[in-house]
């Protein structure tokens, strides 16, 4: 949603003078041309668009969609990995506010938006409560003792009495906001020395980690398609093989004898 909403803002400036039905394909050629530097926003952009343009042609204030036939960019599929001294020294070099947001991050797998947006009323003894923004799926994540204590902590922290979130902000009721977590996440990364390392890794690092101890990474994640979650795991998982030995010179007939 958030990504949507960026491209919302980078669309606004450059179509700032376009009418609707000034648009044409070659200028939706031209925006994404323009981003190929960046192709996962360039394709969010471009998806935004084409959203927003057929809802124009529903509503007739456009005969067609520009953004038909201009194909997406292609993109590198991420295989970053957080290690465990990775993501426990980018926690030790982070803030108590900001580390309880990393962990539940980390122990729920679920998205920085949905765990922002945890609310008291969704946690119980059984566990905690979900509705995903962005597939509006259910579901409950088990309590755990390393769930519980980073409840305990959130909750200890100075809040608002009238805040109905788990996360925020210390002088308001609001909720602590997506854009806050991500800059204090890069300031804590330069603090810890870990490079190349983004808020989506830690869910990442969450469901492989989850597979690996033989849990339900399809569950946790929310995914309907257990091929959604196995390839996005299997590009963070690294095959282990054994080699073979280095060759050894053969005892002679007198060294066995002699042995």
């Amino acid at each position: 949603m958030l990504q949507y909403t960026a491209a919302a803002e980078r669309l606004k400036d450059i179509l700032a003078e376009f009418n609707p039905d000034q648009v044409l394909p070659r200028h939706v050629a031209a925006i994404k041309n323009s981003m190929a530097a960046t192709p996962n926003m360039g394709n969010r952009v471009l998806s935004f668009l084409r959203a927003v343009f057929t809802y124009a042609v529903e509503w007739q204030i456009v005969d067609s969609n520009p953004c038909i036939g201009i194909r997406r960019h292609a993109e590198k599929k991420r295989d970053r990995y957080l290690t465990d001294e990775e993501f426990q020294a980018i926690c030790a070099q982070a803030t108590e506010n900001m580390r309880v947001i990393y962990q539940m991050a980390y122990l729920t797998a679920q998205r920085i938006n949905d765990v922002l947006s945890i609310r008291l009323a969704d946690i119980t003894e059984d566990g905690i409560a979900f509705k995903q923004q962005k597939t509006d799926k259910r579901l409950i994540v088990k309590m755990t003792p390393d769930l519980a204590d980073v409840i305990a902590r959130a909750k200890a922290l100075p809040r608002s009495a009238r805040g109905l979130t788990l996360f925020t902000t210390k002088r308001t009721c609001k909720p602590v906001i997506y854009e806050t977590v991500k800059q204090q996440w890069r300031k804590a990364c330069e603090r810890a020395g870990v490079e190349n390392a983004t808020l989506h890794d830690i869910r990442a690092k969450s469901l492989t980690d989850a597979k690996r101890e033989g849990k339900d990474a399809t569950k946790l994640a929310g995914h309907a398609d257990p091929r959604m979650t196995d390839r996005y795991i299997r590009l963070r998982e690294i095959d282990v093989a054994d080699g073979p030995t280095l060759p050894r010179k053969k005892p002679s007939k007198t060294e066995q004898q002699a042995g």
